[in-house]
């Protein structure tokens, strides 16, 4: 806990005048340029949050308001998912032979298929919370500047945790698995980590190879222990972070897992038969949906994609966010002024200013500081100093306080005390999309003003705009649960009532005179109306809180929305963008013969000692490549297949697919060693019958020659 000096005595800005600088004459600094592009397009995004924060808000407290908290409900989601999986071992079979089997024969309504249907929506829904809590973030423009760590770092979880599902639906070995094991080893293919191509070995069903199925397992059982890293990178640059709701909030969102998983039992898809090739049936889209895509594209391209959308997603900080000079938003420390009441270190809502040892001599233990690396500008320190020691250079608290002391008093000097409306532009995104006219029509008889946020203003402020004659002072944020600067107007109202540093004081000024409101966009009035009783200093009538039964009903309703939409998407409908044309597929693994043997030169063996003259014999080492040959109904395909390895002695190794028409065909197969026409040929022919949606499948080994899958 950070050690908490005295917060200076009331006439402190006395002393800090005297000790610091006088407030400036000159005008202030323009402002910056906006932190991000496009800044109009995602203010108007986050205000579809912003009203349904205020719809949902009018039935049920701020905790209890999902998208108040979409973070730390997902992680409840992944922590649900995590443990409901570990008791599953219990059942489950970690083989390609058993896997399906040992799900399959869990009743849906025994203990061990709840268990599973728990594991399986808990995981969706982690999923749709945390997608969810991205494109908030993304509409609220939280990861320009300091806040790129947080985005890369989130950008990074979420491909780990959709990799992690896509392991988990691989285990089922059902038909989604099928495609999800095809569709990955077409893409590992690419890279040079196994010596021959994999995407042979799932021809045929007895070929799947065990070993990776358990490499498979092992992935999914270790990775959920690296979100708990990705997640202390996501939160490194945040104070004051919750990993988890309320614990009556985890109830919720658990029973309500349950009961979906009662409503609709998660079951196998028909279990993976290699040679078969399906084509319609229900997937989990929250996870799954790169088949839709990969199953069009090439190994190289799924990984181009890959590496695109991931990469373009990660860089989104530099290429939306602008590169701004820090002097220009960032905070900036008066060191005379400070005082070390350490207020402004507690206050900020990105640990950005730490207490480091005084400097300037002056008595006090210690003085602010502010990491340019952390400090996104947002002006709630401003709001922390009483003595204004810390500001910003481009809206400096004692300018601007003097330019509001001066308007109050030439008003009042005209006979007509005004009052006046502080209001944040975080609402209309930003300064520079801040509708001044707009405002003044909803505040008619005000003065409108623009802050920062409403953590800008500090009560000091309030309380000398009152002794100079101001009729009111009104302070207008966002009703938004997710604010831009987190804690934007969290901090103002406690400082209003007294129960937070630095306080306003009643003997100072009138609190008649002023107010704080949460504009609410889906109803103006409600702000036009406080702000009329407020210059008649009459208070606003309390909002009367909902019941609980309506606290129920609504959070019922929207815990059945969400779920249903969780449940439709996680069993929707698919249809595999792959033919269900009949193919001939040949696997092959092959020798082809060694290359001729050379002889060493008559003057290759004079320069060679007498004993080693007799070893006139030199061995190439290169194999040569075979041929492979598929006649069907007259129709020939050959393909020359070059050997493995870096000197190219090893086998070659494949697979070659020729697309069929449904009915019976005469096939012949042959594969010659090298590609001499006359070399001898190993062959087989035959009838077959192509079915629709079926492969058939042969395989080709030096050894045994021609063998057909069953």
């Amino acid at each position: 806990m950070s050690h908490h000096h005295p917060h200076p005595d009331p006439d402190c800005e006395v002393l800090a005048d005297v000790l610091g600088n006088a407030p400036g004459n000159g005008p202030t600094m323009p402002p910056p340029l906006p932190p991000t592009r496009l800044g109009g397009f995602l203010a108007a995004g986050e205000g579809l949050f912003t009203r349904a924060d205020a719809w949902i808000e009018r039935a049920l407290p701020r905790d209890y308001n999902p998208l108040a908290q979409l973070g730390v409900l997902a992680n409840a989601a992944l922590l649900l998912a995590t443990v409901s999986g570990i008791p599953l071992l219990f059942w489950y079979s970690a083989s390609s032979h058993s896997a399906w089997s040992s799900l399959a024969e869990l009743g849906p309504y025994s203990l061990g298929g709840i268990i599973r249907s728990v594991h399986r929506y808990s995981s969706d829904l982690a999923m749709l919370l945390i997608l969810a809590h991205a494109v908030r973030t993304f509409f609220g423009r939280k990861f320009d500047g300091a806040r790129w760590l947080a985005w890369a770092s989130g950008i990074a979880l979420i491909a780990l945790v959709w990799f992690i599902g896509w392991t988990g639906y691989w285990l089922v070995w059902d038909v989604r698995a099928q495609w999800v094991a095809l569709d990955s080893m077409k893409a590992v293919d690419v890279l040079p980590i196994f010596g021959e191509p994999m995407l042979r070995l799932f021809a045929a069903d007895h070929s799947v190879p065990s070993l990776l199925f358990f490499v498979v397992f092992f992935l999914h059982m270790l990775l959920p222990l690296a979100i708990a890293g990705g997640l202390m990178l996501h939160l490194a640059r945040l104070s004051r972070t919750k990993l988890l709701p309320d614990w009556r909030f985890s109830t919720w969102i658990t029973v309500a897992t349950i009961v979906a998983a009662l409503v609709l039992p998660a079951t196998n898809a028909a279990p993976a038969q290699m040679a078969i090739k399906p084509e319609a049936f229900t997937m989990d889209w929250w996870y799954l949906w790169p088949l839709q895509i990969s199953a069009r594209l090439s190994g190289g391209g799924v990984w181009l994609a890959a590496l695109l959308t991931l990469g373009g997603l990660m860089s989104l900080p530099w290429w939306l966010g602008r590169r701004r000079e820090r002097a220009s938003y960032q905070a900036t420390v008066n060191i005379s002024r400070c005082f070390a009441c350490t207020q402004c270190s507690q206050d900020c809502p990105f640990g950005a200013i730490t207490m480091v040892t005084r400097t300037d001599g002056k008595p006090f233990p210690s003085q602010a500081q502010v990491d340019p690396d952390l400090c996104i500008g947002c002006g709630i320190c401003v709001g922390s100093c009483d003595t204004q020691g810390i500001g910003l250079a481009w809206f400096d608290a004692r300018q601007v306080t003097k330019e509001l002391q001066d308007y109050v008093v030439g008003e009042v000097a005209k006979g007509q005390p005004p009052a006046l409306a502080l209001v944040c532009t975080q609402m209309d995104g930003g300064w520079d999309f801040f509708k001044l006219a707009v405002w003044r029509a909803r505040l008619p008889g005000y003065e409108v003003r623009p802050v920062p946020t409403s953590g800008w203003v500090e009560p000091k402020v309030i309380e000398t705009l009152i002794a100079k004659g101001a009729r009111a002072v009104l302070i207008v944020s966002s009703v938004s649960a997710d604010p831009y600067v987190r804690e934007g107007d969290r901090w103002l109202p406690m400082r209003l009532a007294g129960t937070r540093e630095p306080e306003f004081r009643p003997n100072r000024a009138d609190p008649r005179k002023v107010a704080h409101v949460r504009y609410d966009p889906t109803r103006p009035a409600q702000l036009t109306d406080a702000a009329a009783l407020l210059l008649k200093q009459e208070r606003a009538p309390t909002a009367d809180r909902p019941s609980r039964l309506t606290g129920w009903i609504v959070g019922s309703a929207l815990t059945a929305a969400c779920f249903a939409l969780l449940l439709w998407v996680s069993n929707a409908p698919f249809q595999h963008p792959t033919a269900a044309q009949p193919e001939l597929v040949l696997t092959f693994r092959a020798y082809g013969d060694w290359l001729d043997q050379t002889k060493v030169t008559a003057a290759a063996q004079e320069n060679r000692p007498a004993h080693m003259r007799a070893a006139s014999i030199q061995v190439n080492r290169t194999r040569a490549p075979i041929v492979i040959r598929i006649e069907s109904d007259g129709v020939t395909h050959e393909h020359v297949i070059q050997p493995k390895g870096f000197k190219s002695d090893g086998a070659s190794i494949g697979e070659i697919r020729v697309p069929l028409t449904p009915g019976a065909h005469h096939v012949s197969l042959s594969v010659a060693t090298n590609p001499d026409p006359d070399a001898p040929r190993q062959t087989w022919q035959g009838e077959v019958i192509a079915e629709r949606g079926r492969l058939l499948v042969f395989a080709f080994d030096g050894g045994n020659g021609f063998v057909r899958e069953p």
